[in-house]
């Protein structure tokens, strides 16, 4: 089954008059990694929060961003940090002072320091809150993911269709090098006989290795087995139920082995072509399966 790593996913919900919306976003990734942003006060259940996220999705760069909105409007005002206003008013004045600058330190200033105002929840949310955030959090994974399987039905349809391509196009490689073998190996034993009619300034021995090694080269059947086998595998796992994103990798590697070894065994400069439009589709796969789970 092939699911891209790239996709959004969001939802939406309310408890007890608090609003909460969770964006989720992926790219690709060679590992699953998972960031948050969250309200502090479901910093310490950020283990659990990420194991929703594992459970589902194996591979990819995540960033799962959770906000929450009172709806109450008796909600509490900001709340006004004085200790730390003083605090932070003594070190723009020792700033001041080491950078020696003239400047009035005015209400801007102090105002730039994020610490000193805040209506955020403190503590810890409760256990009811918390599976609400869960089963949000599930809703927004599930929403992702239909639009990675979407996107990647559609890395599916090319990918398969270049595989095919190359299992036409090494079918038409296997008959041209079928039908020169003949032809090959008759130009070798004219060669052969030319040779042989000066035995003095010949190895026989030599001559037979030689021989054998020619015959051994001009002989690609079995890459071809072994293209098409991978070929096979390679339109199963992508239809299978499986993620098969690592496994496709694999299976890539390997036939790009093959069709190597059958470009540089080729006597043929048709051949030798063929080979190298092979290869080119084949790193438009690889370049396709970066993004697939």
């Amino acid at each position: 089954m092939i699911v891209s790593m790239t996709g959004f996913g969001k939802a939406e919900g309310s408890f007890r008059k608090k609003k909460f919306s969770i964006e989720i976003r992926s790219v690709n990734n060679r590992f699953c990694e998972i960031s948050f942003r969250y309200p502090r006060y479901l910093s310490n259940r950020d283990f659990e929060l990420k194991e929703i996220v594992r459970k589902k999705i194996s591979r990819g760069k995540i960033s799962v961003n959770i906000n929450s909105e009172e709806g109450n409007p008796d909600a509490p005002e900001l709340n006004i940090d004085e200790v730390q206003i003083k605090d932070n008013y003594k070190l723009l004045s020792k700033i001041k002072k080491i950078i020696g600058s003239d400047e009035e330190i005015n209400i801007g200033h102090i105002l730039s320091f994020a610490n000193i105002l805040g209506s955020e929840q403190t503590g810890e949310a409760d256990n009811d809150e918390f599976r609400f955030v869960c089963k949000l959090l599930n809703e927004a994974v599930d929403d992702l993911n239909k639009m990675r399987i979407k996107e990647g039905s559609s890395l599916n349809k090319d990918i398969l269709e270049r595989i095919k391509f190359i299992e036409k196009e090494s079918d038409k490689i296997s008959k041209l090098s079928a039908g020169r073998a003949g032809s090959e190996r008759k130009r070798i034993l004219s060669k052969v006989e030319s040779l042989l009619k000066d035995k003095k300034v010949i190895d026989e021995n030599r001559l037979e290795l030689e021989v054998i090694l020619l015959s051994e080269k001009i002989d690609i059947t079995e890459e071809i087995i072994r293209l098409k086998s991978h070929t096979k595998y390679f339109t199963e796992y992508a239809k299978s139920e499986e993620l098969a994103g690592r496994r496709l990798n694999f299976l890539i590697q390997e036939i790009n082995r093959e069709i190597n070894t059958i470009a540089s065994k080729s006597l043929d400069a048709v051949v030798s072509q063929k080979a190298s439009v092979l290869k080119e589709e084949l790193e438009k796969i690889r370049e396709q399966l970066q993004n697939v789970e």
